[in-house]
């Protein structure tokens, strides 16, 4: 089944990386790709000849950029196509992949100008806030696609990654890591010493019940990819969720981190859960963020 993806590029050093990354990435034949640029333009009330000109030269550097990105997609992506949008980039990215439909939008962690000074940028935090489908963040340099770290927390949202990563046509040499992470209730202060031992035993029971649920759920996700990659991996782990999945994306054979948009309980309010983002946030690889079915 083919896939439909929007590529968004700005020109910048994390946008041409996000473009590298997607020309190596495992797509399902007959994929198309649709370029984006968002030309954003300052309002200006006055309508005279050198505001239209710097208006005009806004446009056809977006059209550019567009362009050369399309230029160097072609080869992969035969019916790569260009499209040249105005606004804010976080509200027209959101909407060419709402109108198209897609079912990936790709971008850079970081854009241009004021935003090339954060670890994330506003743009691609927004993108991957709101959109409709799976999120691809690039960071970093385009280097090959061998390993996958896919979190899992029991949530459909988690169930929904391991599907989207295991539909791809993976590559025998692909390794896939699936992570589960149990955060251990928080012993309460206040709670009086001679109850201590009581709380500790249930915190324990309540820390096993959560692994019995992961082992579940990392079960059913290693299904998905049986016979499909190199080796797979399972492994559950106690302690803060985004801390657990960071450290273990740093593991020199992850190339890229899958979540969920969500994870369970009062996340499910959000849109976009505090783990997801934290990956986003923190980890130094790609991140793919894929949402649940009828999300």
């Amino acid at each position: 089944m083919s896939m439909r993806v929007v590529l968004a590029t700005d020109g910048s050093e994390d946008a041409r990386a996000a473009a590298a990354w997607l020309g190596g990435f495992p797509l399902p034949p007959g994929t198309m790709v649709r370029v984006v640029t968002v030309a954003t333009i300052p309002p200006s009330p006055l309508d005279i000849a050198p505001v239209r000109e710097f208006q005009a030269s806004i446009r056809q550097e977006a059209r550019t950029v567009g362009d050369a990105t399309c230029a160097a997609l072609v080869g992969r992506f035969p019916g790569v196509e260009g499209r040249v949008l105005e606004g804010d980039p976080r509200e027209e990215l959101v909407r060419a992949a709402e109108e198209w439909p897609a079912d990936l939008v790709v971008l850079g962690a970081r854009g241009l100008g004021a935003l090339a000074g954060f670890v994330l940028g506003s743009v691609s935090l927004g993108v991957a806030r709101h959109a409709p489908c799976a999120v691809l963040v690039v960071k970093g340099g385009a280097r090959p696609f061998h390993g996958a770290l896919v979190a899992l927390d029991g949530s459909e949202h988690a169930a929904a990654a391991a599907a989207f990563l295991a539909k791809l046509p993976l590559g025998p040499d692909v390794t896939v890591r699936l992570l589960g992470a149990v955060e251990r209730p928080r012993f309460p202060s206040s709670a009086p010493a001679m109850g201590a031992s009581v709380l500790r035993e249930a915190i324990e029971q309540i820390v096993e019940e959560r692994r019995a649920v992961l082992d579940q759920a990392l079960e059913r996700a290693a299904a998905v990819f049986a016979g499909r990659v190199k080796s797979l991996e399972r492994r559950v782990t106690v302690g803060h969720p985004t801390e657990v999945i960071a450290r273990a994306a740093g593991e020199p054979d992850v190339d890229l981190v899958v979540v969920g948009a969500r994870g369970l309980g009062a996340l499910k309010r959000l849109l976009l859960g505090s783990i997801s983002e934290g990956v986003l946030r923190h980890v130094e690889r790609p991140v793919l963020i894929v949402r649940g079915a009828g999300s």
